[in-house]
């Protein structure tokens, strides 16, 4: 149940944001529903079931999807967001790891009654800690267990600065020295007195809650937590706009770290991020600012950047995680959304749904995407060019070459993933070989003219024959490169028709 706790917390951090979203269009609906149905899945597979009783009947409502239920969705946000929030209210969390629950049953039982739940654990320390996400953590020292290196195992991962954690064990002096070096809070021996170490355990958690709740940096990645990252996020965006400078938000989801955690524990899965998180800070200033919004959902805000440079990086460092994850043999990989200011949605809430609503469509395209806000590519002019060539080395190099000079670069090896391309993306240019598998440049030409009469297309051909020319420009193309071509030729054809 520790995993859902986690996502239930995740899912009312988004029904926050979203409630509090001024501009309700049609990609704030979009989260609005991804969300709904997440929250109904995840309530039905783990028998939450005041959750499911409240949205029963949401499927059918969402595929309809009219306009008047609209206000039903912010509705039944409202609901589940104070059912989730009343659970959260209800529990402390304290994690045990016993060597014998007999040892301390009494106490488990006294804190259980007192509505404290209780998780015993007798599996990695780390990967628990990260999973229950505890107020408190009891480790009991004795012939099975060894606190000292339970200790040693945690402290490496920096837990201890904001975890308490108490030692339960034998009077050992020497024992006790010891762990207190390491960072418990307290070291008790057996024979305790129940009602005395049952207080003292509510104090550490109320101390705990009130800690954690201001807690400026998230303890796995040293970034800031999602509070104080909103906080400056908000504040860096208002610099931007009152400095007339680009203000660019980038928000990216790790696709498969559910079955790498599963399969080799969080803290595993934590280094992963960590090293992929790195990578973006390398392209990070001290003004920009990042920080977990949940598990495995990060913010970059980038200041005086627009899209298209932030787009780069995205994919410049996706295909860094893709290649990491070939060393290290897992699929590692990322979805993301980016958006930025606009005329019409200047606040830091809009700029996250909107952003929120591209990720949503880099995951339902399958994953390992960076996808652009309409409103914000609109914004910022993005043009979006297409090179088509069966020659992958050619391609390699156009769409280098393109995207290091801020466009939007799309490709494809044929004339029939062109035609696919151009039917569910909005294309400014296309550059295309005249030879090509499956269908040559004549045939592509007349098939986008028959779609589209003003797309420009420039043809590349090592075809020096007059004849050629004259036929392709007679078909629709608006420009004739021969192969070998200057770039730096290419360049002015491209940026002459898009004037």
């Amino acid at each position: 149940m520790a995993h859902i706790d986690l996502i239930i917390q995740d899912i009312l951090n988004t029904i926050n944001d979203l409630l509090e979203v001024k501009n309700k269009d049609t990609s704030y609906f979009n989260v609005v529903k991804v969300v709904l149905r997440k929250l109904y899945t995840i309530s039905t597979e783990n028998n939450i079931e005041d959750i499911v009783f409240e949205l029963e009947g949401i499927e059918k409502m969402l595929q309809e999807d009219k306009n008047e239920d609209r206000e039903k969705y912010i509705e039944k946000l409202v609901k589940i967001k104070q059912i989730i929030e009343q659970k959260i209210a209800e529990k402390s969390r304290i994690l045990i790891f016993p060597d014998s629950d007999d040892a301390l049953n009494e106490l488990i039982v006294k804190l259980k009654d007192n509505n404290v739940e209780v998780i015993i654990s007798r599996g990695d320390a780390v990967d628990a800690i990260f999973a229950y996400n505890p107020n408190a953590v009891i480790i009991q020292n004795n012939k099975n267990i060894n606190a000292v290196t339970i200790l040693k195992s945690i402290r490496e991962e920096k837990i201890l600065e904001q975890i308490p954690i108490i030692v339960i064990s034998d009077e050992d002096y020497n024992t006790k020295l010891e762990c207190l070096k390491l960072g418990v809070i307290d070291y008790i021996n057996y024979n305790f007195n129940v009602e005395e170490v049952y207080l003292k355990l509510l104090n550490i958690v109320n101390m705990s809650s009130k800690c954690l709740k201001n807690t400026v940096y998230d303890i796995a990645t040293g970034l800031y937590t999602r509070k104080q990252g909103e906080i400056l996020a908000s504040s860096l965006l208002i610099k931007a706009q009152r400095e007339e400078k680009d203000g660019t938000l980038l928000l990216i989801d790790f696709d498969f770290m559910g079955e790498i955690n599963k399969k080799l524990g969080l803290s595993f899965g934590n280094r992963i991020i960590n090293k992929v998180v790195s990578e973006f800070k390398k392209y990070t200033t001290k003004v920009d600012i990042s920080y977990r919004m949940s598990g495995d959902e990060f913010a970059f805000i980038f200041y005086d950047r627009d899209i298209k440079w932030v787009k780069n990086v995205a994919e410049q460092v996706l295909s860094f995680a893709k290649q990491y994850g070939e060393e290290i043999q897992q699929n590692v990989s990322f979805s993301a959304g980016i958006s930025s200011i606009t005329k019409d949605n200047p606040e830091y809430k809009d700029i996250l749904v909107r952003a929120r609503g591209a990720l949503a469509v880099a995951k339902m395209e399958g994953r390992g995407r960076v996808v652009v806000d309409v409103d914000s590519a609109k914004q910022n002019n993005m043009i979006n060019i297409l090179f088509v060539d069966d020659d992958r080395i050619i391609l390699s190099i156009l769409k280098s070459r393109y995207k290091n000079k801020g466009y939007n670069v799309f490709t494809a090896s044929d004339g029939l993933e062109a035609l696919e391309i151009l039917k569910e993306n909005d294309i400014d240019l296309v550059v295309t070989d005249y030879y090509l598998k499956l269908m040559n440049g004549d045939e592509l030409i007349k098939k986008i003219r028959e779609n589209n009469r003003d797309i420009p297309i420039i043809v590349l051909s090592s075809q020096k024959n007059e004849d050629y020319i004259k036929r392709t420009l007679d078909l629709g193309a608006d420009d004739y490169v021969v192969k070998p071509f200057s770039p730096v030729e290419l360049d002015s054809r491209i940026k002459k028709l898009l004037d």
